[in-house]
């Protein structure tokens, strides 16, 4: 009779999994320390040099800013051009030092050095890779970033689409559906060419035949690869997204727990929070690499096998970096990437005394954009300013409008310089539900006047103007009322000095989309800053200059309050009810932090902007 004892059940799959999941884990303790001291060493060394680099390139082609408009001067001047390039070439090597440490790191983890080659015809010769970096440059610096993944590294956090060019693609069902869509191709490309630096640093490939690999591996039978990219994106939604809108929450609580409401209590522990958000998605990124590498071994044994002659001898074993160092350095490595930057060590200023709220294009949620009907429906919002788009029709009359082809709005492949006056008017715009006709600027103004409503007015080039254009401009606004009972800006910034120069009395500023350096050098009254190029590096540098600086086009909650705890003049917005809400609670209370009641609505959003925008999100907390 057998007495052995029964052979013991074999542990369920999700007990297995887990155990699995947390031997993985437990040695990915080193790539993560290397990551996070890679971060550190780009934040200290790595942005300066670039911030320098890219500012003497400023300097010797005498300008003050990098902007959309100015970009053909900065390359006419060699000496510019160079120190660009030069600025540019550092950024790349940092990446691909900090992207390669890290997977050589995992893969030295799982015992597979990092020195392997599937064949000799695999390995990348000095002069191939040189020739195929702008290819890898691509990649690193649009593909990635755009696909939601910029916050990997400091060098490409603020890399995205800017909000105002999402904004203009989600007026109508088609044009939305056109910028899902360029979205959608752009994740696809990632998601192919998911491998191609772990098979850059394991297989030491040229840029050109990783991409293809990693193509060839990502096909559709192999659809765990494509599925392991999108924890980056998910790893990034949870450490830069929700944390944001919990910050809300959490740093009320050392406020409450102290009975203060000290802004410098509120900003440390907003650090805080960076702190662990940052954690969270360094932790995420090495065991995507642990993972991605782990699929390519097991899905082909061969491209990633050891070579013989890079193996190390059984008498001496891989160096290690001393556990207790590492441990120390990733940890000041922590405090220095929460404190870079923090509001807890500026500063702190009082807010604006009066910051405007301006109506972006009238009301858009009650009206289409510069209509009289989103007029009137601003004006029951009381803002401080309604702002308004102008352009100059075929026969020297002024329309509102912001689109020069009205095809978005009306459905109607026409431009606006295309069309007299009287058909101008006859146009229908709808958008959102509503419905209305272009108005002509006269009757805008004179409704405007009616209702007790100052205008920005935005006066749009086409380049198709007359060439008494700002004479026309200046009399049909005189022929309804003072010129200065409404203040102007433009993106044009001659026409911004011309309006300057012939009527000094008159407010008129520079609106800029994108900018990088200083504050233009232009004979303006205030600023006007698209939020992706907004810093408050910019607005300390405006404050110096006495120039107000407002920012546009700002729709989410934390975003209003944290400029206006920033100190800026004014927002821009589609919300002027809400920002109006906003600014009241923060005069109320200028250095507490962000009422609980708007954080726990914030959590009905999951997926934050800053996934697809590239720009990372406003302080929630009072930031100086």
């Amino acid at each position: 009779m057998n007495h052995h004892a029964p052979t013991p059940p074999p542990p369920a799959p999700v007990r297995r999994r887990l155990r699995s999941l947390r031997g993985s884990l437990r040695g990915l303790g080193t790539p993560f320390g290397v990551l996070i001291l890679c971060q550190s060493a780009t934040l200290l060394l790595v942005l300066p040099v670039v911030r320098s680099l890219f500012t003497g390139a400023l300097e010797a082609a005498g300008m003050a800013n990098l902007t959309d408009r100015n970009y053909g001067h900065l390359l006419d001047r060699p000496l510019a051009v160079v120190l660009l390039a030069c600025a540019g070439a550092v950024a790349l090597v940092a990446l691909c030092l900090q992207y390669a440490v890290v997977i050589a790191a995992v893969s030295r983890q799982r015992a597979a050095p990092v020195r392997q080659a599937s064949a000799p015809r695999n390995r990348a010769g000095g002069w191939a890779v040189v020739a195929q970096l702008p290819l890898l440059a691509a990649y690193l610096f649009l593909v990635l970033p755009l696909s939601g993944l910029g916050a990997l590294s400091p060098l490409t956090r603020d890399i995205g689409v800017p909000p105002f060019v999402t904004a203009e693609y989600l007026k109508k069902p088609l044009s939305l559906a056109i910028y899902v869509s360029a979205i959608g191709a752009v994740v696809y490309l990632n998601f192919r060419l998911v491998a191609t630096l772990p098979l850059l640093v394991v297989r030491r490939m040229t840029p050109l035949r990783a991409m293809l690999a990693s193509w060839d591996a990502t096909r559709t039978r192999h659809l765990h690869l494509p599925l392991i990219a999108c924890a980056p994106v998910a790893a990034v939604v949870l450490a830069y997204g929700l944390p944001e809108r919990l910050l809300a929450w959490c740093s009320t609580l050392p406020g409450a727990l102290l009975g203060t409401d000290s802004r410098f209590v509120a900003a440390l522990a907003q650090d805080a929070i960076r702190a662990v958000a940052f954690i969270v998605l360094a932790l995420a990124a090495v065991a995507v690499t642990d993972l991605l590498l782990g699929r390519l071994e097991a899905r082909e044994p061969a491209a990633i096998s050891s070579d013989p002659e890079s193996q190390p001898a059984a008498d001496h074993p891989p160096v290690r970096p001393p556990r207790l160092a590492l441990r120390v350095g990733a940890g000041a490595g922590v405090v220095v990437i929460a404190v870079a930057g923090s509001p807890a060590m500026a500063a702190g200023s009082p807010t604006t005394a009066d910051p405007l709220v301006i109506a972006h294009r009238g009301h858009v949620w009650g009206g289409v954009e510069n209509t009289i009907g989103a007029l009137e429906a601003a004006a029951t919002q009381h803002p401080d300013i309604v702002e308004v788009d102008v352009q100059q029709t075929k026969d020297g009359h002024f329309i509102a409008s912001h689109d020069t082809n009205l095809l978005l709005l009306s459905g109607r492949n026409v431009n606006t310089y295309d069309l007299t006056l009287a058909e101008a008017e006859q146009v229908t715009v709808s958008a959102r539900g509503f419905s209305d006709t272009v108005p002509s600027m006269v009757d805008y103004v004179r409704r405007a006047q009616e209702l007790g409503v100052k205008l920005l007015i935005e006066p749009k080039v086409h380049h198709h103007e007359t060439a008494d254009y700002l004479d026309r401009f200046i009399s049909e606004l005189e022929s309804v009322g003072p010129l200065d009972a409404n203040i102007y800006h433009s993106l044009d910034a001659g026409l911004v000095e011309s309006l300057k120069a012939r009527r000094p009395d008159v407010q008129v500023g520079y609106t800029i989309a994108m900018t990088l350096g200083g504050i233009p050098e232009v004979d303006c009254d205030f600023l006007v800053v698209e939020q992706s190029s907004y810093s408050r590096e910019f607005l300390r540098q405006a404050r110096a200059a006495g120039k107000p600086v407002y920012v546009w086009t700002v729709n989410r909650p934390e975003r209003i309050r944290g400029y206006l705890y920033d100190g800026v003049d004014g927002v821009v917005t589609d919300h002027p009810d809400q920002a109006r809400r906003i600014r009241s609670e923060t005069a109320a209370a200028p250095h507490a932090s962000v009422p609980l009641r708007d954080a726990m609505r914030l959590l009905g959003t999951f997926v934050p902007a800053p996934v697809w925008s590239g720009s990372a999100p406003a302080a929630a907390a009072p930031a100086a």
